[in-house]
């Protein structure tokens, strides 16, 4: 299948049954390795469906590191598809989401790289949160999350909005766990800096 057939594919929700003649519900209570082993036996409504279940962790790890929405849908596209395309190379020796969002980080950098961005996002200046768990609040750290360095970002993306633990996170990043611990600690006290600049108050 060509890359702009199977764009195609993953771009629709599953409303049928599988050609193996397994009901939609049925699929929907497999494992993730069960639809992967379907996958590499051709049925690529399984992959359709471990698609739907991990996009939104996708883009929203994606999404974190990239500045544009539209780039961060393109990216996630192409996640996909590059795991589509090594699915038969995956060894269960981690889960799936795991492996997974290897890629997704791996094709964030690569993407960065490429067009080589700047890292600085908009300012949050007009933010001013009037309690710790207001809406307003979460959405000043946001924006001061998006001023972080991708390398940061990423571990903040991964570990306190995906909740991926700091096994999992190494896993991703390919790094030991002390690493993991470092990048976060350093992103938490890059984002207390960007809160006393902006002077958010709460």
């Amino acid at each position: 299948m060509d890359d702009q057939a199977f764009a195609a594919t993953i771009s629709r929700l599953i409303g049928r049954k599988l050609s193996l003649g397994t009901t939609l519900s049925e699929i929907n209570s497999l494992t993730d390795e069960s639809l992967i082993d379907l996958t590499c036996q051709g049925h690529t409504e399984a992959f359709s469906l471990l698609v739907t279940r991990h996009e939104n962790f996708i883009y929203t790890m994606v999404r974190g590191m990239l500045l544009s929405s539209e780039q961060a849908e393109d990216v996630t596209q192409e996640v996909f598809l590059r795991a589509y395309r090594a699915i038969r190379r995956f060894e269960k020796k981690s889960s799936f989401k795991t492996w997974i969002y290897r890629i997704a980080y791996n094709t964030s950098l690569s993407h960065l790289k490429r067009i080589r961005l700047d890292f600085q996002a908009e300012p949050v200046r007009e933010i001013k949160p009037v309690g710790s768990a207001s809406q307003p609040a979460k959405a000043a750290v946001r924006k001061l999350v998006e001023q972080l360095k991708p390398e940061l970002k990423a571990v903040i993306m991964m570990h306190y909005y995906d909740d991926l633990k700091y096994e999992e996170i190494a896993e991703v990043l390919g790094c030991p766990i002390g690493t993991v611990k470092i990048r976060i600690f350093r992103a938490k006290n890059e984002l207390k800096k960007l809160w006393t600049k902006y002077e958010i108050r709460l």
